[in-house]
């Protein structure tokens, strides 16, 4: 459902660019649930960090102003035998690469944890080393990468700017 979604939105896109009268510049704004409709395409993700692998899947996104937002995921973090599933809050800053077409997550900080099941014995310490980095850098976050999105309607025009303005997302061609 995700892709054919994004493909909608693309495609309401790419309409407005042909009937606009002034076609030089346009705006296209997008609410928070339009956006948690399109980054779903870019999970299950894999990170990396400080020696734990972790799986973010389930995004959901809340927009705020000024290219701030948080996202909440649901992170499996795993190391050797150890699993430990949590669903997991990130601060971070909206970032659009204009040359490399995606939509990011820069200076995520995990805000919140709240441990949803593990396999841990006693003398485990993934869940401790997990729970000390809240509030410390982490890596990007994926949002959407418009590459894998093919849309000849819009003679794959790139977006001029993409940012958060009001709790909406607006794409600027």
């Amino acid at each position: 459902m995700g892709q054919r979604f994004i493909k909608r939105v693309w495609v309401a896109i790419a309409l407005s660019v042909v009937f606009m009268a002034q076609a030089q510049a346009f705006s296209v704004k997008l609410s928070q649930s339009d956006l948690n409709q399109m980054v779903k395409a870019a999970f299950p993700q894999t990170q990396q960090y400080q020696g734990i692998d972790a799986v973010f899947t389930d995004p959901s996104i809340e927009l705020g102003v000024a290219n701030q937002l948080k996202i909440q995921v649901t992170m499996t973090a795993n190391r050797a035998d150890q699993r430990v599933k949590a669903r997991a809050a990130f601060d971070g800053t909206l970032d659009y690469s204009g040359a490399n077409r995606t939509l990011e997550i820069i200076q995520p900080r995990m805000t919140d944890f709240e441990v949803l099941e593990h396999n841990l014995t006693q003398d485990a310490h993934l869940l401790d080393e997990v729970k000390q980095l809240k509030n410390k850098p982490a890596p990007m976050i994926l949002l959407l990468d418009l590459k894998q999105i093919k849309l000849p309607l819009l003679g794959n025009q790139v977006p001029r700017s993409v940012a958060i303005r009001d709790h909406r997302l607006v794409i600027e061609f």
